[in-house]
Parts: C-alpha cells; structure tokens; sequence
C-alpha cells in the first residue's frame, strides 16, 4: 500500500534545498473582493505557498503594517467563517 503524500509536503520536496516564495496577504485587505483577487494573482504569479492572515480583534504579536491590515479587514466585515 503505498502512503498518500500530502500536497504541501510533495511541494517542498519538489523544492528540495531551493527557496520558496511564501507571500503573506491578509484575509479580507483591503475589502474581501481584492483579497480573493490578489490571492489568486500571487497563485499565478508562481508563489510556491501563499500565508492568508485570519484577522483578529488582538493581533499583539504582529507588526504594525499587519495590525492595520487586520483591523481594516475587521471593519470590512472578514470572520473566520468567511476566510474558510
């Protein structure tokens, strides 16, 4: 029986000792029509991942550039439901 190899696991091996193009986009920045959009234009454009930041209402540990993101997200209405 041969094991099922995840998706993301196959990608790294397929990188192997190569670097990887990981853009980071905040879900629902700057309104959920151009998030959606600009995720599938970093997918086009050859990002090996893509990071989508979930807001939420205490981002501490984030930066400010992130922090003004999420919160513009928050005011556009993104929830976690919305962002699966």
């Amino acid at each position: 029986m041969s094991e099922r190899v995840p998706p993301i696991a196959r990608r790294w091996q397929a990188l192997g000792k190569s670097r990887a193009l990981i853009p980071y986009l905040t879900a629902g920045f700057p309104t959920p029509a151009v998030a959606l959009e600009a995720l599938r234009r970093v997918a086009d454009a050859g990002a090996d991942f893509v990071e989508v930041g979930v807001p939420f209402s205490d981002p501490l540990a984030d930066g400010p550039t992130i922090q003004r993101t999420t919160q513009t997200a928050l005011e556009q209405g993104m929830t976690v439901p919305r962002v699966l």
